[in-house]
């Protein structure tokens, strides 16, 4: 991607954020977006095929750089602490983009939901962590291969899909939200395997810019 590729790419990104906080993008056109970024429609459809996958695309940019900030190097030795901090750090980006998130997974929401990309990131970063080797489940010496992929798939599946909702049910609660508070249900709503540590006196500590800063 070029300087003006890349120019053109925040401009639409600032854009379908602004408007996706103030309804969901099926209710969003294309032209709606090309006329308040500058462009015309075509190119719009260079970047994107519709304003939902426009709106995914930014957002899982900014969580992917989230995961690639604190998760590249995880390991057992420091995977409850990592996790706990890319927690907190998953949990600022929410609070930033609340207003598009708050849309997005509403109930009333048909067919532009953003749950269903939500799952498939946090699903695909917790198998990672698993292919790192970072987290040690329960009887896993006693598992064939076979049982293992069962495992570490419906696992992942388990831990996105109930991240989701909790952060869903945080979101609703009024601002400023806090994040302490979150960590603790999450921590007994967590299964006991799963690494997840508290005590990390450093999680709340002001997050990366790298995993916090994102364009306007």
């Amino acid at each position: 991607m070029d300087a003006r590729q890349r120019r053109t790419r925040a401009r639409l990104a600032r854009t379908i954020l602004q408007l996706a906080a103030e309804r969901p993008t099926s209710e969003i056109s294309v032209s709606e977006i090309a006329a308040q970024a500058g462009i015309n429609r075509s190119t719009f459809y260079q970047h994107a095929a519709a304003p939902c996958e426009l709106l995914e695309s930014v957002l899982a940019e900014e969580l992917t750089e989230l995961s690639l900030t604190h998760l590249s190097t995880v390991s057992t030795d420091d995977a409850a602490a990592v996790i706990a901090r890319v927690t907190v750090a998953t949990l600022r980006h929410l609070d930033e983009r609340a207003d598009v998130y708050r849309v997005g997974l509403g109930d009333d929401v048909i067919g532009a939901s953003l749950q269903p990309m939500l799952n498939r990131i946090f699903t695909a970063t917790i198998l990672d962590v698993f292919e790192r080797g970072a987290i040690t489940f329960p009887h896993a010496d006693c598992l064939n291969e076979e049982q293992r992929e069962l495992f570490v798939r419906s696992a992942a599946l388990f831990v996105a899909a109930g991240s989701v909702a909790t952060f869903r049910v945080w979101l609703d609660t009024p601002a400023p939200r806090d994040i302490a508070s979150f960590l603790e249900v999450t921590s007994v709503l967590l299964p006991s395997w799963w690494p997840f540590d508290l005590e990390q006196t450093s999680a709340l500590a002001p997050a990366d810019d790298r995993a916090v800063e994102h364009q306007r």
